[in-house]
């Protein structure tokens, strides 16, 4: 299969930018403002107000008289209470208590000794306790620890009289969908403690399973229990928290308090506990950071409250101010920095804090920071005071409820929340009161599913708009005199839908007045919401709403006051006038703005701290282009349209869109590695995917929403061309034409034309991410069903590791290589069942055609034929289908695993498969040779294109290298099995005899395939493995005869730094291979002159020698002159290296080893030098005296005088080396010396000046007392002749040196003489005798004359010998001539 087309390129890019506007609007969802923002709260020690103005609580019929008919709460049903209570209340003694427990959808009743509970929806399922003696003051029902009870006890039923605490058991039965249908009560207490005397007025649970009780003495005690008694603790007891450890050995009756505890709080998001007294007293208890510990922390006086609330609001009553009714929590899901609201009768709100300047941290105060005054005290409120008379209120998630006395039968219903406008600076709360028959006793919100995980969330919740489309509406339980009352509070969703229903459609001034209202972006994704819904009716009146009056696309300038809209009504731009409300609503705040010079963060200007908490507004919606961001040129203002579906995508996304697919889970007591499961079950899948397809559906039905887009050149969704031709249109040549009104019209047109096709452009994108959002969930779906963990063992495990990772958004928009991965390990799941495998295939190219395409099913057949390659045992056979599997995998190579396909061909020996599959892959992935020129360029690195196709086919040739690797290091096959049949009679014919195969032999074959190849980067790789295999390869790669290894050892040397000297040795070893001996000598002068302190001075000579030799080689091959001339130039150069090796050992035989000797040693061993520098640089500074003779001998140069300095100096060395030792070790080193230079310098005479060499060794055998006849002895060894050393000797007899007689040894050389005359005459030739006899005597005579004139005590004795000399000369030579 081909690579990707720019078509494919720009799916991805198009659903990649669709993608982000995802993340956009995910962040704006995000920006909301932080609850202590908007009640902009500076620090801990002081108090402010709100609610004193209209903008608090607006009346939102004032300004939208259309939306006075919109209602605000859903149908109110009140259930009476079961007959059975009324009935029992006719004989109640002494007392009753009611409360709501929401957690299982039953309200509580207890008559003296008697509790009722009852299903609050229907009055049904009343259930009872009568087991007590005691009057039952109040009821609580709690989360049990976990591992205390058995798994059947889901909650505990706490009751209180004045003697005794009782726990009891409550177990349910029921259906999935109705869980608490049946409710069972255990009969017997589970504990039972003893009150002391003490009544008890609340019971509540911690989300950890502990109780506590709030005491008519003040003091908060805690019922602590456990699964089995311990040394020194009984398996349940009561603690008294509220005194000293040492309170229980204090009887209770001495004990007392004037301020019982009326309502016990707990906020389980911090676990902080607070408990509020008759007086009006809060107190605050740290339960430690896993909430298993207590500890009071502060505590504040009504009195403290009432002095800061006159502050905060100083025109107000101090009597609205008190007394407190009721406390809440507020848990972190509301607000990170504020902790605490506090109601009083006249419903004002304190706002409270347990943290310095609201920093994250354990309680260590209690501070009241805000006071928020009720409707009804602007100076212009239509709204009516509460009046004092609040004695019940409810408060959780920005929802107040409050229930005020009308009359001694009547109450009065006041909701208070924020839903109605969200996103903004400050709090702003709708206000809806109406009657209720009877006196309220308790009020509680009905759990909804999901409710108790948002309450424990650790970061700020969105609003409720954000999440409307699948929360649903909100509903409070109120029980009175009369019964219980169930009120819904409609969403903004749902009061769209009632406008709708009661306009009969979208063509009426309500939901015109309610577009306006909650601005166009907003409003349409709520329409969404309903187009999306299964009724018909309503679908249709949304979609007709959605596309009157979402807006249209339009492009804005920056102007002297602000920026200025042209082209379209979308924006802010509306068919209603823009009222002061208006103008706010839906203004959010700048991402990321937080000022770091703020020294606390309840600053209002700045952004919390916390996920989902925002920072001080810089701007309303009409003054910023999309999503918040600032303008600085032509800007495009997309419709309400484009804008509403991407928020309401981004909000049918947002619980997914970052969160990982799959995660790690290792099942309990299982030994085994971990599992891969999907973060999301197949049942929340598939009610996001109901989701998605809806949209979807909404998209395929409104064709209108995609309309044709503009052919005019250059229209692209580009903003910066969008900005370049907005600014071509101003400029005065672009308009052909005179009339002002005509200019105007024609910019509008143009303007409102390019907004238009960017907007097209941009929803196109995001139409292909609502398709891909449902190809990809259904696919996760698929794969689910099948058994993730399973699947996923056939991954790697990077591919696990990456799946692990990937997030819902990286798998729909980017992750095709990985989704690949994970079809293909579904597929091979049941591989060989062909049933399965294609019923699987249809049911793929069903769900996700997109993503697994025709092209994957020919895939998906090439699998199947490697497998059932896998059973065929005839190798013939087998390998006929894997050419068929490599045949169709080569058509979609695009698609395929290429590593998990090459490893199927790999266990089979299915080599030349590998090579054609990797190969056809490289050559797909880089059809333009991007990746050769590249290589060719020196790789730079501004080459990106290059890069990348080079690392692909990198990748593709890695394949093929390890598989010769594997082969390569293999060990030697198995021992073959015996040929011996097992039984007597001929061999079956029914199997096979398969031949073991040979690594060796398959490795040859393997690499004779690969060398057979066109592909030179291929070459490239291949050579670059061979050089560095675990195994030598070099040998066999200069033995190469293919034409792209020349050029690959060529560019290496050039492009190489640190490898140069292996590459070079590569290439002239190659050459030599190929007889090319001249290239190789050149590249071997190379190596021997190359700068490099890896290279040994004895490695360069080596090279010198190898270049030598393959320069006679060529010589003798060619008989050009110029390669006769490269000899001769080697040869010198080898004559100065072996010079250069001399002096390296002399310079190390100095003694002692100084600075200089080892830097010269270390210089002389990097690098070869000239003549030169050798000589002055070293021999000279060195006096090393031989090496001073080679190197002028080397160089020609001749200097008598120099030549017989260098002598003596080597002489004078030699005997002074052995100047202590005897005379025979003396003889002996002069000896060596001689030896070894004779044998050098014997045949150039004018650097082996015998006649000087003579007379300083004869000084020395004086001297020395050497024996006479070492001298010429020596020499004649050396290769002088006789002849030649008489003639020496004669001359320096008659020289009569005056050194002989300076010491005192005149007749020395006459000796010497005389010496050498007897020891040497049977040495003369036959030729020659007759002459030297001749000439022997002539000199004896002029001795024996010589020394008739010297002295007769020194010369007597050399005459007489002299003459027996004469006298055996001519005897011997008469005897022999005859």
């Amino acid at each position: 299969m081909s690579t990707p087309s720019a078509a494919a390129g720009n799916v991805v890019e198009n659903l990649e930018n669709a993608g982000r506007l995802v993340d956009q609007h995910i962040k704006a969802d995000q920006s909301f403002w932080e609850l202590s923002g908007q009640l902009t709260i500076t620090t801990h020690q002081t108090s402010n107000a709100s609610g004193n103005t209209d903008r608090d609580y607006p009346a939102v019929q004032s300004y939208w008289p259309a939306l006075e008919s919109m209602p605000f709460l859903g149908e109110v049903n009140c259930t009476p209470l079961p007959p059975e209570l009324v009935q029992a209340f006719e004989n109640m003694q002494c007392n009753c208590a009611v409360g709501l427990m929401p957690l299982i959808a039953r309200a509580w009743l207890t008559i003296d000794s008697t509790i009722y509970i009852w299903s609050y929806e229907d009055g049904k399922d009343l259930a009872y306790f009568d087991g007590l003696n005691e009057v039952i003051l109040t009821a609580g029902l709690l989360k049990p620890k976990e591992g205390v009870f058995q798994e059947h006890i889901e909650y505990l039923l706490c009751l209180t009289t004045p003697v005794e605490i009782v726990v009891l058991g409550v177990s349910f039965t029921g259906s999935p969908s109705d869980p608490y249908s049946e409710m069972h009560l255990q009969p017997e207490p589970l504990f039972n403690l003893p009150s002391d005397n003490v009544n008890m007025l609340s019971v509540l649970g911690s989300p950890e399973g502990r109780i506590f009780l709030a005491g008519k003495d003040g003091c908060l005690y805690e019922v602590v229990y456990q699964a089995e008694e311990g040394w020194f603790s009984s398996k349940c007891r009561k603690v008294n928290h509220s005194v000293s450890r040492l309170s229980f050995l204090v009887p209770s009756f001495l004990t007392f308090s004037e301020d019982p505890l009326l309502q016990i709080v707990i906020d389980g998001s911090r676990h902080i506990l607070y408990t509020r007294s008759q007086s009006g007293t809060i107190q605050v208890y740290d339960l430690g950071l896993d909430g298993h510990s207590l500890s009071r922390v502060d505590s504040m006086q009504q009195g403290s409250m009432v002095q800061r609330a006159c502050y905060a609001a100083r025109s107000m009553d101090q009597s609205l101010f008190k007394p407190i009714v009721h406390m809440a929590i507020i848990p972190m899901s509301d607000s990170s920095t504020l902790h605490l609201m506090a109601v009083t009768q006249a419903g004002v709100r304190f706002y409270f804090t347990t943290t310095p300047n609201g920093i994250h941290g354990r309680p260590s105060l209690l501070a009241m920071v805000h006071v928020r005054l009720p409707p009804g005290h602007s100076p212009s409120s239509t709204i009516p005071k509460l009046g004092s008379t609040v004695h019940q209120s409810f408060y959780r998630r920005g929802t107040l409820l409050l229930s005020s006395s009308m009359m001694e039968d009547r109450d009065q219903l006041w909701i208070m929340d924020p839903d109605m406008f969200p996103f903004q600076p400050t709090v702003i709360e709708s206000v809806i009161s109406r009657p209720l028959e009877g006196h309220t006793w308790a009020i509680a919100e009905a759990i909804q599913p999901g409710d108790l995980e948002a309450v424990a969330s650790l970061t700020p919740l969105p609003p409720l708009v954000v999440t409307q489309h699948v929360r649903p509406p909100r509903r409070f339980i109120l029980l009175t005199t009369q019964g219980c009352y169930v009120i819904t509070r409609l969403r903004p969703v749902d009061q769209l839908q009632s406008l709708f229903e009661t306009s009969k459609g979208a063509a009426g001034d309500a939901v015109q007045s309610f577009f306006a209202l909650h601005k166009e972006v907003q409003a349409c994704a709520m329409a969404l919401i309903l187009a999306t819904s299964p009724n018909q009716q309503l679908a249709f009146w949304a979609t007709e709403a959605f596309f009157k009056y979402g807006g249209e696309p339009h492009i804005v300038f920056p102007g002297s006051g602000g920026m200025y809209p042209l082209g379209g009504g979308g924006g802010i731009v509306t068919s209603t006038p823009m009222t002061p409300l208006a103008q706010q609503q839906y203004s959010t705040p700048v991402h990321g703005q937080t000022p770091s010079s703020l020294p606390h963060p309840y600053n209002s200007s700045v952004v919390m701290n916390t996920p989902g908490s925002y920072g001080n507004l810089q701007g309303t919606a009409g003054s910023a282009g999309a999503l918040g961001r600032a303008v600085v040129g032509p800007e495009v203002v997309l419709s309400g349209k484009h804008d509403g579906l991407c928020r309401y995508l981004a909000r049918l996304l947002r619980p997914l869109w970052n969160e990982q697919v799959a995660v790690f889970y290792k099942p309990p007591g299982d030994m085994q590695a971990e599992q891969v499961v999907s973060a999301y079950t197949s049942e929340e899948l598939s009610a996001f995917m109901e989701q998605m397809y809806s949209l979807k559906c909404f998209i395929d039905l409104n064709s209108r929403l995609l309309s044709a887009l503009s052919s005019r050149p250059g229209s692209s969704a580009s903003p910066a061309n969008i900005h370049q031709r907005v600014l071509s249109y101003m400029r005065p040549e672009g308009m052909v034409t005179t009339s002002p009104n005509q200019v105007q019209t024609t910019l509008l047109e143009k303007y409102k034309a390019d907004a238009q096709v960017y907007e097209q452009n941009s929803l196109h994108n995001i139409c292909s991410l609502v398709t891909q959002c449902c190809e990809s969930l259904s696919l996760w779906k698929l794969v689910c069903e099948h058994e993730l963990h399973v699947v996923a063992e056939g991954l790697s495990q990077q591919e696990r590791q990456q799946l692990v990772a990937t997030t819902f958004r990286a798998l729909i928009v980017s992750s095709r290589p990985l989704i690949s991965s994970v079809i293909s390990a579904l597929l091979n799941r049941y591989a060989g069942d062909v049933n399965m495998t294609e019923s699987l295939s249809s049911r793929l190219l069903e769900v996700a055609p997109s993503l697994y395409s025709q092209d994957d099913a020919i895939a998906s057949k090439a699998r199947e034929l490697v497998t059932v390659a896998r059973t065929i045992q005839n190798r013939e056979e087998q390998l006929q289908r894997l050419k068929e599997s490599v045949m169709y995998y080569s058509k979609v190579i695009s698609r395929i695993n290429l590593p998990s396909v090459c490893e199927l061909c790999r266990d089979l020996k299915f080599y030349s498969g590998i090579v054609e599959l990797a190969l056809c892959a490289a050559g797909v992935k880089d059809r333009k040779n991007l990746a050769i020129h590249f290589y060719k360029s020196g790789q730079p690195q501004q080459d990106v294109n290059g890069q990348a196709a080079y690392i692909e086919r990198q990748r593709c040739y890695s394949i093929v290298t390890s598989t010769l690797q594997q082969l390569l290091v293999q060990e030697q096959p198995a021992k073959r099995p015996s040929s011996v049949p097992a039984q007597p009679g001929p061999p079956s014919p029914m199997v096979e005899r398969q031949q073991p195969s040979d690594p060796h032999e398959e490795f040859d074959e393997l690499l004779t395939m690969c060398l057979r190849s066109d592909d030179e980067l291929f070459h490239v790789t291949l050579y670059s493995w061979m050089i560095t295999a675990p195994v030598n390869l070099t040998d066999r790669l200069v033995q190469i005869r293919t034409p792209y290894i020349e050029p690959f050892l060529k560019h290496m040397v050039a492009s190489q730094q640190q490898d140069i000297l292996m590459f070079l040795n590569l290439l002239w070893r190659y050459y030599e291979k190929n007889k090319n001996y001249s290239a190789a000598a050149k590249i071997l002068d190379q190596l021997a002159n190359i700068q490099s302190p890896n290279l040994t001075l004895d490695q360069r000579v080596e090279y010198i020698s190898r270049a030598v030799m393959c320069a006679k080689s060529c010589n003798l091959a060619t008989s050009g002159s110029s390669i006769g001339e490269f000899l001769h130039e080697l040869e010198d150069k080898m004559e100065v290296a072996r010079i250069q090796l001399n002096i390296v050992e002399a310079v190390k035989s100095l003694q002692p080893q100084t600075s200089n000797t080892r830097a010269a040693v270390e210089m002389l061993t990097r690098e070869l030098m000239d003549i030169s520098k050798l000589y002055g640089d070293f021999a000279d500074p060195f006096q090393l005296s031989e090496c001073k003779l080679s190197i002028i001998h080397c160089a020609g140069h001749y200097d008598s005088i120099l030549v017989e300095s260098l002598w003596t100096e080597i002489i004078d060395k030699e005997v002074a080396l052995a100047k202590k030792q005897s005379v025979e070790n003396q003889m002996q080193g002069v000896y060596t010396k001689l030896i070894q230079l004779g044998q050098v310098y014997i045949h150039s005479e004018r650097f082996f000046p015998l006649e000087h060499i003579i007379s300083v060794l004869e000084k020395y055998s004086c001297q020395q007392h050497w024996r006479v006849d070492f001298v010429y002895s020596t020499l004649h060894k050396v290769g002088v002749s006789l002849q030649t050393l008489f003639d020496i000797y004669n001359r320096l007899f008659k020289s009569k040196l005056p050194f002989w007689q300076f010491i005192h040894q005149p007749l020395s050389i006459i000796y010497s003489l005389h010496c050498f005359y007897r020891d040497n005459p049977s040495l003369i030739p036959a030729y020659e005798r007759s002459a030297f006899k001749a000439m022997v005597l002539d000199a004896i005579s002029v001795y024996l004359v010589e020394l008739h004139t010297a002295t007769p005590s020194a010369a007597g004795d050399l005459q007489m010998k002299f003459r027996q000399l004469q006298t055996h000369i001519q005897g011997l030579y008469m005897d022999r001539d005859r």
